[in-house]
């Protein structure tokens, strides 16, 4: 699986959109860093909120830019972990062991009811790539701007009449970039056509987002109060004005 979360690594690294957000590729550590914040001091929420960050974030960046805070202001009952889940941990194929041997695991294992995946970018990526491999874990996804592929995957889906009657390359090599972004689509149709497994909460992106014509073929199968759009482009201003809305129908909705 290494090589070929290497080759996933190298496609996002290609990716005209992370071009413009490059930065240093850092060395995966063990455990993988984390800053969280606890909703009540007296016990462990049943409801867990996972950051993941696209390529360019650091630790630090949700809380910063005030993911954290808004939150607690809407009274949503639930502990916030983010992780330091960089570029690194896909270039050396240990993401999602890390996501679940140093989170996930550990939060259920302490009784944990639900956890939530809010992935940004290549986040959004790493959290449909978990989700996947782990349907049962997880009780829902928050994905802003996620990075679906190359354009290319969007002329062949186009190209086989939509995601509905589209389907995965058999001959795919398993742990290949191809394989891997087709098996995300593949859950995505799943989840968009049966709602079975873990449940797409939101999905949410600029009207300016390069990535916006992939993003459009995802928000075609969810739900229209499940997408929501605002103006501005692949950048935390855009993110942070799509994060207070989303909240505010998840308040509603608990």
């Amino acid at each position: 699986m290494t090589r070929g979360i290497r080759r996933i690594a190298w496609a996002l690294a290609a990716a005209p959109i992370l071009l413009a957000c490059c930065a240093l590729n850092r060395t995966a550590v063990v455990p993988v860093p984390t800053r969280a914040q606890a909703q009540r001091s007296d016990g462990r929420a049943s409801t867990l909120m996972v950051f993941l960050p696209g390529r360019r974030s650091k630790l630090g960046d949700f809380e910063r830019e005030k993911f954290f805070a808004m939150v607690r202001e809407r009274g949503i009952e639930a502990d916030l972990v983010e992780t330091d889940l960089h570029l690194g941990y896909y270039t050396d194929g240990t993401y999602a062991r890390r996501l679940w041997d140093d989170v996930i695991a550990p939060a259920r294992a302490a009784g944990t009811q639900r956890i939530w995946l809010v992935g940004i970018s290549l986040g959004g990526s790493g959290a449909i790539g978990f989700a996947r491999e782990h349907p049962d874990a997880i009780a829902g996804l928050v994905l802003l701007s996620p990075f679906l592929g190359p354009p290319e995957m969007l002329e062949k889906i186009r190209a086989e009449g939509g995601l509905a009657t589209w389907s995965p390359d058999p001959t795919a090599a398993p742990g290949s970039f191809k394989w891997f972004i087709e098996q995300n689509w593949d859950f995505l149709r799943r989840e968009g056509a049966t709602g079975d497994g873990p449940r797409i909460l939101s999905l949410g992106y600029g009207r300016d987002e390069p990535m916006a014509p992939e993003l459009d073929l995802l928000a075609e199968t969810l739900p229209a109060d499940r997408v929501i759009r605002v103006p501005g482009g692949h950048r935390w201003n855009t993110w942070r004005a799509l994060w207070g809305p989303i909240l505010d129908r998840l308040a509603a909705e608990r």
